[in-house]
């Protein structure tokens, strides 16, 4: 046994060495590896540390332009509802002809608006001299706005919003400052931020005075000065904050013991890269020299901080316990890639979900079945998304929107252009909704179509407001305003196409009869009732509206005078039929007349009163042609 123990002792000394020699490269491997990684996370947390600079400069950008663009579109909303009132139909009816019916329809009108604008305090029309024609106020906590009464309005004509608006061009605004609202003098309390908009009403070149409106402006500064990782300031030209983080130390102007931006945060203001800032004067143009001061929040720095600390100390530990570079060059790589990529999906996914929440969206296959449907979509059809999806669109669609609209439709999309225009459509509560629509088609990698989007914004109270303008209140058909539209769009075509019409002109018989011995009020009732028999017993090519008094126009497109006189006949016979809500039977007469060749628009409805003359003179309850009477065994009911 002796003779082998110096091959044991070799054999245990060669061990050793290989053992020695494993742990010295062991050793050096974990070494190198610990310095590569020490070195590599030394690298990342400065480049992380230049990258946070970056990134909160990135964020500022987008906080700047989110903003802007709220704030952008809040503003010109403001506008646009002063301009609107200022040249609406029934502002220039009242400018035209000012009696008391038309100042208590536009007294409606500015209260319709209050009313579907919760943040309007008041709106008024002054007229030319400064005086108040029209006021409506809504009190603080009100939830329905009230007309003032003519014997409370006041002359504005020594205050500054009226002589400066009253120096604007037509279209143009004038804002006033973000100011705290007054009442009798003395501050509101709890405070209450305001924001005056005025626009300038004119009669062609005739100065005829100003709509001004007074919001409360809390709303909107609230979503101005909010960020999850900035303090937002809004300072005047002069530092006075307006709004502050801290509400007890917000309109420093206005209240006392509160501090300028200057005492508010010297330090900060003398290093400008502490501080970002943007201008809003040129959406506000009050001459404030608004702008809007951000700050990023200690706390918010402290956890990028950490979080990249904590990032680079990981990275460094993991390196060194698996000793080997090339694995962690092989991971930092994928890491940096996924993190940007995480990154663009969170901001993708923040993206989407906005649009889907305040964009009216779907998207549908080459058979028209709807595969996506955004939620501001399902709010306004009042639809669940799986009420939606696998359907078409027909079961938005309106039933007294016309085929051709979609037709037109069709043909625009199939040839691989966009289709933009306003669609009628039904809710799934029976209510009648209207959007501006843009329909684009969908297309593959080959450039093929492979379906539709449709966008849309909801424009129902705009056209609301349009139908309220063309609308006898009464009969609910169209007004003398909207007749002598169609009439005159109807001559123009039959002038440049020779597409011919006719009119249809009917009066109630001895309808002074009624009103005299029933009423005004059957009278009226009267009036309902046979207009919704016209409507009933009309084609959908057809026009009715209220002519004047107790006389109707009826509007045949592409209709000739025999065709029309069939009509009447018609129309004359359903009104024969209706009960009798006065004690006796309504009737009516009717002229028919075409429209002729070189003939003017006044001398067709000259033609159709006088035939209408005829038919009253000989015996009423009759249709008359313009050029020879209609005449059947059922014209001479009594």
């Amino acid at each position: 046994m002796q003779k082998f123990q110096w091959l044991n002792r070799w054999l245990g000394a060669d061990s050793l060495t290989k053992r020695h020699s494993y742990l010295l490269l062991s050793v050096c491997f974990i070494l190198f590896g610990a310095a590569v990684a020490l070195l590599s996370s030394f690298i990342h947390y400065r480049m992380q540390s230049t990258s946070i600079e970056a990134s909160i400069h990135q964020r500022f950008n987008q906080l700047r332009e989110q903003k802007l663009e709220m704030l952008q579109g809040r503003v010109q909303e403001l506008n646009g509802l002063v301009l609107a009132l200022a040249e609406n139909p029934l502002m220039t009816e009242y400018l035209v002809a000012p009696n008391p019916e038309r100042l208590e329809a536009l007294q409606y009108l500015f209260s319709l608006v209050a009313r579907s604008h919760g943040e309007l305090m008041q709106v008024r029309y002054l007229d030319r001299s400064g005086m108040e024609r029209v006021r409506v106020d809504r009190a603080r906590g009100a939830r329905d706005p009230q007309v003032v009464a003519d014997s409370l309005l006041q002359d504005k004509s020594h205050r500054y919003y009226f002589k400066e608006t009253q120096d604007l061009a037509a279209q143009q605004f004038w804002h006033s400052r973000l100011d705290l609202n007054r009442e009798r003098g003395q501050l509101e309390r709890p405070i209450r931020p305001t924001l005056r908009v005025a626009t300038p009403v004119y009669l062609g070149n005739y100065f005829a005075g100003i709509v001004i409106i007074n919001t409360e402006a809390q709303a909107t500064l609230d979503a101005l000065s909010r960020a999850p990782e900035f303090d937002l300031y809004l300072v005047d030209g002069d530092g006075e904050v307006l709004v502050n983080p801290d509400p007890k130390l917000s309109w420093s102007r206005y209240l006392d013991n509160r501090p300028t931006i200057g005492e508010l945060m010297p330090e900060r203001l003398a290093d400008p890269e502490r501080v970002y800032r943007f201008s809003i004067d040129a959406l506000i143009q009050n001459g404030e020299s608004l702008e809007l001061l951000v700050v990023p929040r200690d706390e918010a720095l402290r956890e990028l901080m950490h979080a990249n600390t904590l990032a680079a100390l990981l990275i460094a530990a993991s390196v060194i316990l698996i000793s080997f570079p090339l694995a962690w060059l092989a991971a930092v790589i994928p890491a940096g890639l996924q993190q940007r990529l995480q990154d663009a999906l969170a901001k993708l996914r923040s993206s989407r979900e906005t649009l889907d929440s305040h964009v009216i969206s779907s998207s549908t296959d080459l058979d028209g079945r709807i595969t996506h449907v955004s939620a501001a979509l399902c709010q306004v059809s009042g639809y669940k998304p799986w009420e939606l999806l696998g359907r078409t669109h027909e079961l938005l669609r309106h039933p007294d929107a016309p085929q051709s609209l979609y037709e037109e439709i069709r043909s625009v999309v199939d040839t691989g252009a966009s289709w933009r225009g306003e669609l009628m459509q039904l809710s799934r509560q029976g209510e009648t909704y209207w959007v501006n629509t843009v329909i684009t088609p969908d297309l593959d990698k080959e450039g093929a179509v492979a379906g539709y989007t449709e966008v849309s914004v909801d424009v129902t109270d705009r056209k609301a407001l349009e139908k309220m303008s063309v609308t006898d209140e009464l009969t609910g058909v169209a007004n003398r305003r909207r007749l002598d539209q169609l009439l005159e769009a109807e001559m123009e075509r039959y002038l440049r196409y020779r597409q011919f019409f006719s009119v249809i002109l009917l009066d109630l018989d001895r309808f002074k009869t009624i009103n005299d011995t029933e009423g005004h009020q059957a009278g009226d009732a009267v009036l309902a009732q046979v207009a919704q028999c016209l409507k009933e017993n009309l084609r959908k090519v057809d026009h009715l509206g209220r002519w004047g008094g107790e006389e109707f126009l009826v509007i045949c497109s592409g209709t000739e005078e025999l065709g029309a006189a069939q009509l009447a006949e018609k129309l004359r016979a359903k009104v024969a039929e209706l009960p009798q809500p006065v004690g006796r039977s309504v009737t009516v007469s009717l002229g028919v007349a075409q429209a002729r060749p070189g003939e003017k628009l006044n001398q067709l409805i000259s033609r159709v009163d006088a035939a209408l003359y005829r038919s009253k003179h000989d015996g009423r309850n009759r249709v008359t042609r313009s050029q020879g009477q209609f005449e059947e065994d059922s014209q001479t009911l009594g």
